[in-house]
């Protein structure tokens, strides 16, 4: 049997003729095609409503979303994408869109009208009457020199840390009721302390000097207007107890040997020196180291009974540091002999 080739006619009219199935499929398709042509088309009559069992958005609130997130702003946005469009996008070209939004510029500064300008006025304070029951302050008064010098003066002097078993006790005491001993720094007598220079033109400026004269102040470079001492040094340089040294320098704290004590006594009180100064420093012990200018002074003072020594009376021993209470005995001694005061019986006196 000789298999023929199939007719090409009967091939054509098998070709043209639907099955059912694919007929119900064109039927099905052409039904999606119009509802979703239809709910388009209606996106603007709120068919949605509140009756909406799905939730859905209406198109045109979609867009909106669509937009915000594409840019923030009814614009392309930041990423360059158009808002979702549906109606576009099932081919709708009948289907009213939406007008776009003006964009918005949010985060950029906005012009404000200029305000008008505020010309700076002065506050004045307001006057406050005074309150009857305050008192008004007192005017501030420059202080004259006497009170800056009392405002800076050493404290008054408290001997009590002199006991009364002290060897110079009687002598300290009895200054000390007259009147004549200065106040110092510490406000102690501090007895058994060396001596400064200070220290001594202030014991002899209270002790010998009453009337205190009337003239400019020296000008040592090491003592400044406003030290404790000042006045008392310039007194007695006046009156020829101490002297200051050529560099125009007083050494207000150079520490005073026991000879320099007698000769300021002899020189300020003006004692006459003795024809045999020789014969009356043989009874003061070593005389060695007393320098030569020095010798007829120190006889001088120990003719009028100046000299006080502790613990050997007999023993000068020149060069050693004065303690206050050692010279406070000698200046003792010295207005004892101008008959300022009464003689004190006391084994440390030296005899001529």
């Amino acid at each position: 049997m000789v298999n023929l080739p199939p007719d090409q006619n009967e091939r054509r009219d098998r070709e043209q003729i639907l099955s059912f199935d694919e007929l119900l499929a064109v039927v099905l398709a052409l039904l999606g095609i119009g509802t979703i042509l239809w709910w388009s088309t209606s996106r603007d009559r709120d068919w949605l409503g509140d009756e909406n069992p799905l939730g859905i958005a209406a198109p045109s609130v979609i867009n909106e979303l669509g937009a915000e997130r594409a840019g923030g702003n009814g614009d392309n946005g930041a990423l360059g994408l158009e808002p979702l469009a549906l109606d576009n996008f099932f081919g709708n070209q009948e289907s009213v869109t939406e007008p776009v939004a003006e964009p918005r510029q949010e985060g950029l500064p906005q012009l404000a009208e200029p305000r008008e300008r505020i010309e700076p006025q002065m506050i004045q304070a307001p006057v406050m009457s005074p309150d009857a029951n305050e008192s008004e302050p007192e005017a501030i008064v420059p202080k004259t020199e006497a009170e800056n010098a009392a405002a800076t003066a050493p404290p008054a002097l408290d001997i009590s840390d002199v006991p009364a078993d002290h060897w110079a006790y009687p002598f300290i005491q009895d200054m000390y009721d007259q009147g004549l001993l200065p106040d110092f720094p510490s406000g102690q007598f501090q007895p058994d302390k060396e001596l400064t220079r200070a220290e001594l033109a202030a014991l002899l400026n209270d002790a010998f000097i009453a009337d205190p004269v009337e003239r400019d102040p020296l000008q040592f470079e090491d003592v400044p207007s406003g030290y404790w001492a000042a006045d008392a040094i310039d007194q007695v340089v006046e009156r020829g107890f101490m002297s200051g040294y050529p560099d125009n320098e007083f050494a207000p704290d150079q520490l005073v040997p026991r000879y320099q004590v007698l000769v300021s006594l002899a020189s300020g009180l003006d004692l006459a020196s003795p024809d045999n100064p020789e014969q009356l420093l043989q009874n003061l012990g070593d005389l060695s180291a007393l320098p030569d200018w020095a010798r007829g002074q120190v006889a001088a003072a120990a003719q009028q009974r100046l000299v006080v020594n502790y613990p050997e009376p007999q023993q000068l021993k020149p060069t050693e540091t004065a303690t206050r209470a050692e010279i406070v005995a000698m200046m003792h001694q010295a207005l004892v002999a101008e008959g300022k005061l009464d003689p004190i019986q006391s084994e440390y006196i030296a005899a001529p």
